[in-house]
């Protein structure tokens, strides 16, 4: 008799645990997000251009999903006015692109991967801001810049989502150091972000600052330095 209700009770658990892994409580907010040191804007503003929309076009505007090609679902997430048209400012929570990212279960997006609590609190905090179409546009300093101090906060951003993992894409790593020394000398990666004739442009759906490509291309003249 013990036994049984033991186990009863270990049911109860499990059903429990199952219930709130495949129901997210979204009524609660998540932290507010830490932003790239470079940004130097208003730390108290989330930038569209900046930190949202590189989250979508690495996590979401893939091949056959939410990009122009794939347009899954009749939802296009490679720009503003496609991410912006499946939300609701200043309502995260009746904003349907949130719900169906940070719902848990069989249905959240993307797919196969769950967001960060960081990537939550940024389009959270951005469709609270009211969902504009924003950008951070501060003086190019590219006066000292090593790997560290800068080139992993635009590769982090822009790449490693696709550029990462077990499985790159295209075969092409770019989540460490080396990696990214690496593609520098084999002369890929500044002809890719540079998006010239004849290289595949990256990232996918987007383009870099001018800001991006100019310390990325200062880093190369300096020797790539760490």
């Amino acid at each position: 008799m013990k036994r049984l209700s033991y186990l009863s009770v270990l049911g109860l658990f499990a059903i429990l645990l199952t219930s709130c892994h495949n129901k997210a409580d979204l009524s609660v907010p998540p932290p507010f997000p830490s932003q790239s040191a470079w940004l130097k804007c208003s730390r108290d503003t989330i930038f569209f251009q900046n930190s949202v929309l590189p989250i979508f076009i690495n996590s979401c505007a893939k091949s056959d999903c939410h990009d122009q090609g794939g347009s899954a679902h009749g939802l296009t997430l490679d720009s503003y006015s496609g991410i912006s048209s499946n939300v609701k400012p200043y309502d995260p929570v009746s904003s349907k692109l949130y719900t169906a990212i940070f719902s848990f279960g069989d249905k959240h997006m993307p797919p196969h991967e769950q967001l960060s609590v960081n990537q939550e609190g940024l389009i959270y905090y951005w469709i609270q801001q009211g969902a504009m179409n924003n950008i951070c546009e501060t003086p190019c300093d590219s006066s000292h810049v090593t790997y560290d101090s800068a080139v992993v906060i635009i590769t982090q951003s822009w790449c490693v989502t696709c550029h990462g993992g077990s499985a790159p894409a295209y075969g092409l790593s770019l989540n460490t150091y080396d990696q990214v020394k690496a593609s520098v000398n084999s002369g890929r990666l500044m002809g890719a972000i540079r998006q010239e004739n004849g290289y595949f442009p990256m990232p996918k759906g987007g383009q870099l600052s001018p800001c991006d490509i100019a310390i990325f291309q200062k880093w190369v003249n300096l020797g790539m330095p760490q």
